[in-house]
């Protein structure tokens, strides 16, 4: 068979676009499909991270997303507390319809609900003898307290500044998901791949819209 130069491509190769057999497209849709089921909490925590940031323009709405970092930490904490890893999806799950269903005009703020229960999990490490293990309970109980002190601090100062805390805490316990992502501690491998992208995504948007907005 004589190629013509129409059909061989710059590089010297054959050209195989429209005429690729059926079964290499298949292959694509495969390595895709084998790249989600490997890479689910990535593409989770995309998918929420564009819910949580789609309409954000304003800093009072942004400064709203306090409780999120809080409950985050909170995850963490529980995780340690009962030295359970998958824990870790449960304390989350639990938690997002506590900061959903809690209506402003209650009197209730959701991050004191949050630093109340996870007093309660600390109660609970403690009793289990977990404060003497250093790097698990000890560790998440101080990132609680930064975590959670800076997230009240939004809740009452200035709305732009409270803005910039947000923005602060969610990058800042993104490398927190990051840390133990990689050193595989503490909770689950896929929670803290998830709450990496959602967090540094979030935090990403929310400087987004301060600089630019």
């Amino acid at each position: 068979m004589i190629v013509t130069d129409k059909e061989r491509s710059p590089d010297g190769l054959l050209n195989r676009g429209a005429d690729d057999p059926p079964h290499a497209h298949r292959n694509d849709g495969r390595r895709w499909t084998g790249f989600v089921a490997h890479r689910w909490p990535t593409a989770l925590g995309v998918a929420v991270a564009a819910l949580t940031a789609y309409g954000m323009d304003r800093a009072s709405e942004i400064v709203s997303l306090s409780p999120l970092v809080i409950l985050m930490a909170l995850v963490y904490v529980g995780s340690a507390a009962l030295d359970r890893r998958w824990f870790a999806w449960v304390v989350l799950f639990a938690g997002l319809p506590l900061l959903s269903f809690i209506p402003p005009t209650s009197g209730i703020d959701p991050s004191v609900v949050l630093l109340i229960v996870a007093a309660g999990f600390l109660a609970v490490g403690a009793a289990r003898g977990l404060l003497r293990r250093p790097g698990g309970l000890p560790l998440q109980a101080a990132g609680m307290l930064v975590f959670g002190a800076g997230m009240l601090a939004a809740l009452y100062v200035a709305p732009e500044l409270g803005a910039y805390l947000v923005a602060i805490g969610l990058l800042g316990h993104g490398a927190w998901d990051a840390v133990h992502y990689v050193r595989n501690r503490v909770v689950a491998r896929s929670y803290a791949e998830f709450c990496a992208v959602l967090d540094l995504l979030v935090g990403v948007a929310v400087l987004l819209v301060l600089f630019v907005g």
